[in-house]
């Protein structure tokens, strides 16, 4: 029984040798094309903006190889040797001389194994190592070679400068708590809605016509938010220190101002924190006197302080000609004078006619004056560019007829007066003419 297992045991060896010889011999040439087209497919896929992490293209790698080596043994599979072919293979290359199939139904004892047993076949590395190692360095090719990515063409497309504009200054006005935060939010709900469109179509015409008409609210939301608190703030000024040294109308003025700069915060579409408008609620013009003036100052001084905030890129500076001429004055404005003044609180519009001196008398209507130009080259047509006074210089003297000369030569009969050099193509036409 000893003999027998032992041969069964290096029959089933043997057979487990050949089977894994043809399922190598089958998965070669699949596991070299598989690695060539899994390799070029790693490149392709790494060459895009958003592709696949190392770890999930490996994963994937390895999926796909093992699922091909179970089809090429399922295939190899046909040609597998059982058992008691490979004893038969044992007996032929040890030449037993069929003492294995006798012993194997019966008929003789089984011999006693050799010590050296050899089975006719051998593994040839070379031939089964190169496709194993080829298809191991495609693929590791695929992952090693340096290469870099297409850049996404959403990821070139920059957003339009206003939306950013717009959004670090909505970011500004929160963080400086300068505007209520309905306001901030939907406009901020509004700006998302742009950004959501297709990327393709933000520099579209309506798409920037939509971004210029919300930019343009948003900024003259803000600007008359800020005039608003100016105006207010102007005005509680004037009521808080000058209200003795105004009349009954003045003062009217001042809290007429003041009331309408708080309706037009209320009804504004940006409106400040809820703060301050707790503050400028609380504020009765006429009953001023129940206040501080600690209190008052700090009211005047946040409303300066929200104004100023307000104020849009570019405003900061001196302001021009023209806004130094329209100031607000502090005092009566009431004295006539000889120059252009800021104005009080009843003051006109604010500039003074002819400050660049008194006009000319004389402006030259109708006149016409000569061009004082270095270069005529320059002149357009109807320029004018000299006038002279002029007169024809007319020969008086009468003289009479005169005789008109004599002939120096007479032609002959037959003379062509006038001759010309004509080209054979305008002779040929010439003469088919007068034919």
């Amino acid at each position: 029984m000893a003999a027998e297992e032992t041969w069964r045991r290096i029959a089933k060896h043997t057979s487990r040798k050949v089977n894994r010889a043809w399922w190598l011999q089958s998965l070669a040439t699949p596991l070299m094309a598989c690695s060539l087209v899994l390799s070029c497919a790693i490149l392709i896929l790494r060459t895009l903006p958003n592709s696949p992490a190392p770890i999930h293209l490996g994963t994937i790698s390895l999926a796909i190889l093992t699922l091909v080596t179970v089809m090429c043994w399922l295939i190899a599979r046909r040609r597998f040797e059982s058992p008691a072919d490979s004893m038969i293979r044992l007996e032929a290359a040890m030449h037993l001389k069929n003492a294995l199939t006798a012993a194997e139904h019966g008929v003789s004892p089984w011999p006693a194994p050799p010590a050296q047993i050899h089975d006719g076949i051998q593994w040839h590395w070379k031939r089964l190592l190169t496709p194993l190692v080829g298809s191991t360095l495609l693929v590791a090719c695929g992952f090693l070679i340096p290469i870099q990515a297409k850049t996404d063409k959403q990821q070139i497309i920059q957003e339009p400068a206003a939306w950013n504009e717009l959004n670090s200054s909505l970011n500004r006005l929160d963080r400086e708590q300068l505007a209520d935060e309905d306001y901030l939010d939907e406009m901020r709900k509004k700006l998302e809605q742009l950004r959501q469109e297709n990327p393709d179509s933000w520099f579209s015409h309506s798409s920037l016509e939509a971004t210029d008409n919300l930019t343009q609210n948003h900024q003259s939301n803000q600007e008359q938010l800020g005039n608003s608190l100016n105006q207010a703030e102007r005005s509680l000024n004037g009521l808080q220190h000058q209200a003795s040294q105004l009349n009954q109308k003045q003062q009217q003025q001042l809290l007429n101002n003041y009331q309408q700069a708080i309706k037009n915060i209320k009804q504004g579409a940006m409106q400040p924190n809820e703060e301050l408008m707790k503050q400028l609620e609380k504020i009765d013009p006429g009953q001023l006197k129940e206040l501080s003036p600690e209190q008052l100052d700090q009211i005047r001084e946040n409303m300066r302080r929200h104004a100023q905030g307000l104020k849009q890129p570019g405003q900061e500076g001196e302001k021009n000609w023209g806004e130094q001429q329209q100031g607000e004055g502090e005092g009566e404005g009431d004295e006539n004078g000889n120059q252009g003044g800021r104005g009080g609180v009843g003051r006109g519009p604010g500039t003074a006619p002819h400050v660049l001196g008194d006009p000319h008398q004389d402006t030259g209507t109708g006149k016409h004056e000569g061009l004082q130009s270095n270069d005529p080259s320059q002149s357009l047509p109807g320029d004018l560019l000299q006038t002279s006074d002029a007169q024809h210089n007319v020969d008086q003297s009468s003289k009479g007829p005169s005789a008109g000369g004599a002939t120096q030569h007479q032609g002959q009969g037959g003379d062509r007066v006038w001759k010309s050099s004509l080209l054979p193509n305008e002779k040929k036409a010439l003469k088919k003419f007068f034919e």
